[in-house]
């Protein structure tokens, strides 16, 4: 038994898996905690675009020597730019002109990734490279991780309720327009961070799952953030930890892990769970039916 607690002890023995854990950890918090607007809000799809928007950005600022966070969010905020622009002036549907752009974006990163190949490393932009970050891209993490969630914190309420109905946020005369710039701004920051845990590729799922994961258990958008930031952190932490073990890609364990939670929680969630919802139906048909006899 002792040697077995000893085997599972190793991967804390390394220095470079414990910055891989507790990066991981931040960022999957932090990921977590706006998984809940964008899961309320619906922009999942908004999500997905920005996180393949910053490749460009990321090649540009590799092949300069700039810090790659800064042409991620560079990219990030044209990107929504060019989408803000496209709506206003055509009748092109939102979803089109969100799939125009990202798609756009992402064909000019990997245009200058092939053009100047020795200067930017591919794999590092599509999958992250949690176990070797670098101290100063740490400190970007953790500068972006800490503004995300000190903005969040202060102006949850207010984004809540633009997320939840737009309209009703005017009426009480919140500046819908300026919520709406603010949550895109933290969703390109926070792609940003999440970027050197997972890549692009997988940025979606982590600001998507623990927020749709949270909305199955609980009915309080309160309750909601918790829940999400949470799984946030545990689901990065034992994805980090267990990529070691099965000598796994970091962010592929991660977000397998997510999966495997929300699946979880799609069949077994107390009161919006796949079972909980048959046995309701049931429950109603019975009861139609011992009423009608």
């Amino acid at each position: 038994m002792s040697g077995f607690i000893q085997e599972l002890m190793v991967p804390l023995q390394y220095e470079y898996m414990l910055r891989a854990i507790w990066v991981s950890a931040l960022v999957g918090g932090v990921c977590g905690l706006l998984s809940s607007f964008v899961t309320l809000k619906g922009w999942s799809l908004m999500g997905d675009a920005l996180s393949h928007a910053v490749v460009p950005g990321v090649a540009i600022a590799y092949i300069i020597g700039l810090p790659f966070a800064l042409g991620a969010f560079v990219a990030a905020i044209m990107a929504t730019g060019a989408m803000a622009f496209i709506r206003a002036q055509s009748r092109i549907r939102e979803d089109a002109t969100i799939g125009i752009v990202f798609t756009a974006f992402f064909a000019l990163g990997l245009v200058l990734i092939t053009k100047y190949p020795s200067g930017v490393d591919l794999k590092v932009i599509l999958y992250g490279n949690i176990m070797g970050i670098a101290p100063a891209d740490i400190l970007q993490v953790v500068l972006i991780s800490v503004l995300t969630v000190g903005v969040l914190l202060v102006k949850w309420k207010d984004l809540m309720l633009y997320c939840f109905d737009a309209n009703q946020a005017r009426t009480l005369g919140l500046k819908a327009g300026v919520l709406h710039m603010l949550l895109l701004g933290l969703l390109a920051a926070t792609s940003v961070a999440a970027l050197q845990a997972v890549g692009a590729i997988l940025v979606l799922a982590m600001l998507v799952t623990p927020g749709a994961t949270a909305y199955l258990l609980t009915d309080r958008f309160g309750k909601m953030m918790w829940i999400s930031t949470g799984l946030g952190v545990v689901t990065s932490v034992a994805g980090a930890y267990a990529s070691y073990f099965i000598n796994g890609q970091t962010g592929g364990c991660i977000v397998t892990l997510q999966t495997l939670v929300f699946l979880a929680a799609f069949v077994f969630a107390p009161k919006q769970g796949m079972l909980a919802t048959r046995l309701a139906v049931r429950r109603g048909i019975a009861t139609t039916g011992e009423a009608a006899s």
